[in-house]
């Protein structure tokens, strides 16, 4: 009954704001300059939160602080996201430490409230993953699956990929604990590990292998389990509690295969690593998986010594799955000794410990999740069916229709054209080299100015300069392009830049921006213009976000004699003045400050990120997460702030 918090995989990541452990002392450094400014702002939060999670590891108190203080600042400015995400980070650090208590729970339904008032979709199913892992750990199986499945349902609402392949580990982590349900509890993770190769999220692939290794372990596999165990125990950070329950499930393989000295040596280690890390659940499955080899070993005193040991922890977890072997165990060891006073008190706790997890609607709440759980399933399976079926219908209907149609119109068709066709080859050889050298006139200036500016220089024989008060440039160039433009030859240079650019281009177009220009390996362009609206913030951040994605796939599965390029991608919002220059070779351009922001955002952007200046930061920090990044000093000593798009993070971001 019940897995630890190794293989709910909403915990895999503690924080949502991260920071790179190398960097940690620059990076506090940075923070606590920011706070010492006292500005009351959420910048200010967000760094209080950041300190918070750098010192969540090696100093709780403190970490503990730094929350408290973001929460009341957030509080103060009424920054809801902000208090949000301070509450779960508060749940988070007594998680850390195993203190599955009513102030955790406190916290996060708090943090959950808070994300629903504002309709952040992508928090509330964080935080129902969140709450059900703790239920799960508790040992109450129907409310975990109740929470896990309403996290699904809102990630794939929301289509995030990462947080759909948390909810189907964490549901086939229930299904996991009843071998009924096992054929179940493989598809989830399979689902999961399917999401998680299709981004290229190792973790996450990592986390569902190692629940199938549990499973493995279940039944009585524990060579396949210590095979997958040792490929993918790399992945988890040696001061993560997910280190030591790696090492107790290697233990239990060990032990499984009849090597009980390896496995002590594992479980030993467990319990230093998870001491070392304050993570008294561990701490306690580790004692809990000594105590049943010693008592197996008929090693009496050591066997009651591991089990009281684990008994004291779970005083503070209270964690009944972990209560509920204990006591099996000494109630087993107390009458092996002949104490049957004792172990006749151990089998009542066990008993009454049983009653609290099983309660009477215990399997019939839990029945029904997993029976409404099949149902969604099987009706988006028939929902799909369906569509198809219908698609199928209307093409044959169309079919036939057509053919009645053609029938009938086809001999009036033939009259008519017979004797339009005399004059149609009269008019058409009159008027052909007038259109055609008015398409490619109509084509090339398309091709070089917005449509609402090739029609005013149609019309009036030239185009007036506007002032546009609000836009959002894009800039991206390749990384060491002069590098690779000598080392490969030149057409496939050429092929791979206009691979790319041609896909930017439609990319552009989707989002309703203006391709301005390319210059070499750079590319520009803008959202606001030539018709001005209140979206091309957005805009431009959805085609940074689909250029980045577009890039990303090619590096990884490059078409032939296309040279794989790494992009960096930035981003600023303001105004500029826009018009056409030239009289033989007209060229669409614009003009100010914002573009030279904008183009300093993307030379001190790094491969792989989109770097976004304050500007456009404002606009889209109540929609989109951002990494504070720091300062840098521009012309006439002006000081900006940078933002990278998305929250860089310690552990990968699933409980975030």
């Amino acid at each position: 009954m019940g897995l630890s918090k190794f293989y709910i995989f909403s915990l895999l990541s503690l924080f949502f704001y991260s920071v790179e452990i190398i960097a940690q002392d620059l990076q506090l450094d940075s923070l606590k300059s920011i706070i010492n400014e006292n500005k009351k702002d959420t910048i200010n939060v967000n760094a209080l939160l950041d300190i918070s999670n750098i010192l969540s590891k090696s100093d709780t108190l403190e970490s503990k602080n730094y929350a408290l203080k973001a929460i009341d600042l957030a509080e103060e400015l009424d920054y809801k996201k902000g208090q949000a995400y301070g509450y779960k980070n508060l749940g988070l650090i007594l998680y850390a430490k195993g203190e599955l208590n009513k102030e955790l729970i406190d916290y996060w339904e708090k943090s959950l409230e808070l994300f629903k008032k504002i309709d952040f979709k992508n928090g509330i199913s964080n935080l129902q993953g969140n709450l059900g892992s703790v239920y799960q750990t508790k040992g109450d199986d129907p409310t975990a699956l109740a929470y896990f499945l309403n996290s699904l349902r809102l990630a794939e609402e929301i289509n995030e990929p990462k947080r759909i392949g948390t909810a189907y580990i964490n549901i086939g982590s229930v299904y996991a604990n009843e071998k009924a349900t096992y054929e179940q509890a493989i598809e989830s993770f399979n689902k999961a590990k399917k999401i998680c190769e299709n981004i290229d999220y190792k973790e996450g692939v990592a986390y569902a292998a190692v629940n199938i290794a549990e499973l493995y372990l279940k039944t009585n596999n524990p060579k396949a389990a210590l095979q997958v165990l040792n490929e993918y125990m790399t992945f988890f950070d040696k001061a993560d509690a997910d280190k030591a329950n790696g090492l107790i499930m290697i233990g239990r393989a060990y032990e499984d295969m009849g090597e009980p000295n390896i496995a002590e040596k594992k479980y030993m280690e467990a319990i230093i690593l998870a001491t070392e890390n304050d993570a008294k659940m561990e701490a306690s499955k580790a004692y809990i998986q000594l105590g049943n080899m010693y008592n197996k070993k008929n090693e009496l005193s050591k066997s009651l010594d591991k089990y009281e040991k684990a008994l004291e922890l779970t005083e503070i977890t209270n964690v009944l799955p972990d209560k509920k072997k204990i006591y099996e165990g000494l109630a087993n060891i107390y009458a092996k000794l002949g104490n049957y006073e004792n172990a006749f008190d151990f089998q009542k706790q066990f008993s009454a410990v049983m009653d609290t997890i099983r309660s009477d609607d215990y399997e019939h709440t839990l029945g029904n999740l997993r029976f409404q759980y099949d149902i969604e399933n099987k009706e988006k399976e028939i929902q799909l069916l369906n569509t198809e079926n219908k698609v199928k219908e209307i093409q044959l209907e169309k079919v036939a229709i057509s053919k009645k149609y053609f029938y009938a119109v086809s001999v009036l068709l033939f009259a008519i054209a017979f004797g339009a066709l005399l004059q149609y080859r009269f008019v058409k050889k009159s008027n052909r080299r007038l259109a055609d050298e008015q398409n490619k006139t109509e084509s090339i200036l398309l091709n070089i100015l917005p449509a609402e500016t090739a029609e005013e220089l149609k019309l009036h024989g030239s185009v007036k300069a506007r002032e546009f008060k609000q836009i959002t440039v894009l800039f991206t160039d390749f990384k060491a392009f002069s590098t690779v433009a000598e080392l490969i030859p030149a057409d496939k240079l050429v092929k791979s830049v206009d691979y790319y650019f041609k896909k930017f281009d439609e990319i552009v177009e989707k989002y309703g921006l203006e391709k301005i220009k390319t210059i070499g390996d750079a590319y520009m362009c803008a959202g606001g213009l030539p018709t001005e609206n209140e979206t091309n913030a957005m805009d431009a951040y959805n085609a940074a976000i689909e250029i980045l994605q577009f890039v990303n796939n090619t590096q990884k599965n490059p078409p032939k004699n296309v040279h794989p390029f790494e992009i960096r991608i930035g981003l600023n919002s303001g105004s500029v003045v826009a018009g056409v220059v030239g009289t033989k070779k007209f060229q669409y351009d614009i003009w100010g400050n914002t573009v030279n922001i904008a183009a300093r955002m993307e030379s001190s952007s790094i491969p792989g990120k989109i770097n976004v200046s304050e500007n456009t930061y404002n606009l889209l920090k109540d929609k989109i997460d951002f990494t504070y990044r720091g300062i840098i000093t521009v012309k006439n000593s002006k000081k900006l702030k940078m933002y990278f798009v998305g929250k860089e993070m310690n552990e990968n971001e699933i409980i975030s």
